[in-house]
């Protein structure tokens, strides 16, 4: 490919190559404001070393993705060698940009600011950071015969799902459709997943991230429309979905994490309220490179916030009092489920504890989802047919090479606040009555 580039060095991923014209979005201040937004909101009081962010995780993604591209490339042929050019810039620009949209404290300033009052999230948000922020270029030429338009990466931002996808030419004069490469965004070992559980292990030391990334891309090729795994590569895929599995159970969903996620939930809500559901950094596109994680922490809105100085002085309030694990497959969304199971709990108080303080106790539901992308409901991979070497047959993703995985795993737990643990048992109690009753 270009001649033209620099390299850093990953810890992950070893030497990784930025581009000079990927340099012209990553030096611009709305993406440099990743430097100041955790990958992993929350682990870090959990995980001391877990203090890695979204922009070294994008350029992790932006390196994949060029990887895995080439090499399905390699495997399709009569295209050209511009062609291939393209599609390798195409997504690399594609795995820089995939998180731009974040907002401080990642996943949550999606669910308590941008899905509720703004009918959107980071990836749609994403998509109109490209196309109207000022200081990034409108288009880019890698190579002197070759254009890009940031519309065109913007574009891949918006869909949920492969139907939805806007490339859907051939691939030059073969019989490969260009929906292929939404696996490579998407799909259930895309560049994004592979690289956030390498680079969550690591960091945070968990040590389930030693997944075999490489055999997964090198073992893919593909198959018209379809990315097709090579069976010699199932082992690697299921490997990938263990390490998922164990990092949502001892990182992600770890109770110190949680306890952190529900101070972060309370002080994102305080701070809508001074900055106005944050209306001037969404509606003018230029001011959300201030938006960080840093700056809400402390700005002089927030510096008299209980719950700033908390998440400042690692003061979490709240003690987890008990925990079950519940394999279960329902609709109701975590949120809702914990609503449920809150007002269960405080209806069966006793009369003289119903009116107490909302911060007292809350439930958490956290579900691990074994589908491979979060919203996502696509419940199958391709493997290649053995007898068949054109043909493939689909494997539902839980059904593994050493037996079938619980689809979903609900984490029940309770948390009680410091200051009210004189109350912990008739909160227990409460709790424990309504759960013996519950239908799931």
């Amino acid at each position: 490919m270009g001649l033209n580039y620099e390299i850093v060095k990953d810890p992950i991923l070893g030497y990784i190559k930025i581009f000079e014209h990927e340099k012209e979005i990553i030096d611009t201040p709305i993406f440099q404001r990743l430097r100041r937004i955790k990958q992993n909101t929350g682990a870090h009081y959990a995980y001391p070393c877990a203090t890695h962010t979204r922009f070294s995780h994008s350029l992790g993604v932006m390196h994949i993705a060029g990887l895995f591209t080439e090499c399905l490339l390699e495997k399709i042929p009569h295209v050209s060698e511009k062609k291939k050019k393209t599609y390798f810039y195409l997504m690399r620009l594609w795995g820089l940009t995939h998180d731009i949209g974040h907002g401080p404290f990642s996943h949550i300033f999606d669910d308590i600011v941008l899905k509720p009052i703004y009918s959107t999230d980071h990836e749609k948000l994403g998509a109109k950071i490209l196309r109207e922020c000022s200081y990034l270029p409108r288009y880019f030429k890698p190579e002197d015969d070759i254009e890009i338009n940031l519309d065109e990466i913007a574009s891949l931002f918006e869909v949920k799902a492969v139907d939805e996808w806007p490339l859907k030419k051939r691939i030059g004069h073969s019989d490969v459709n260009e929906r292929i490469f939404y696996y490579v965004c998407r799909g259930a070992y895309s560049a994004d997943i592979m690289d956030f559980l390498l680079r969550d292990s690591y960091f945070s030391g968990a040590g389930y991230g030693n997944i075999d990334w490489n055999r997964l891309i090198y073992t893919s090729y593909p198959l018209e429309d379809k990315l097709v795994l090579d069976t010699r590569g199932e082992e690697a895929f299921d490997s990938l979905l263990l390490a998922r599995l164990f990092m949502f159970s001892t990182v992600y969903y770890h109770r110190t994490t949680r306890a952190s996620v529900k101070v972060i939930s309370d002080f994102i809500k305080e701070a809508m309220n001074k900055f106005n559901n944050f209306k001037e950094y969404i509606d003018k596109i230029d001011n959300y490179s201030k938006l960080d994680e840093d700056y809400l922490l402390f700005h002089t809105n927030m510096i008299d916030s209980t719950y700033r100085n908390q998440l400042i002085e690692r003061k979490i309030p709240y003690t987890e009092y008990l925990e079950k694990i519940i394999e279960l497959d329902i609709t109701v969304s975590d949120k809702s489920l914990a609503n449920i199971l809150t007002q269960e709990t405080q209806e069966k108080l006793p009369i003289e504890l119903r009116s107490i303080d909302d911060k007292a106790f809350f439930i958490d539901t956290p579900k691990i989802p074994l589908n491979p992308y979060f919203g996502q409901q696509e419940d199958y991979i391709f493997l290649a047919d053995s007898k068949e070497p054109k043909d493939f047959k689909p494997r539902r993703i839980w059904e593994t090479t050493w037996g079938t995985l619980q689809r979903n795993v609900l984490l029940l737990r309770l948390y009680i606040h410091d200051n009210f643990l004189e109350n912990k048992n008739e909160i227990l109690k409460a709790f424990q009555q309504k759960r013996e009753e519950t239908h799931f």
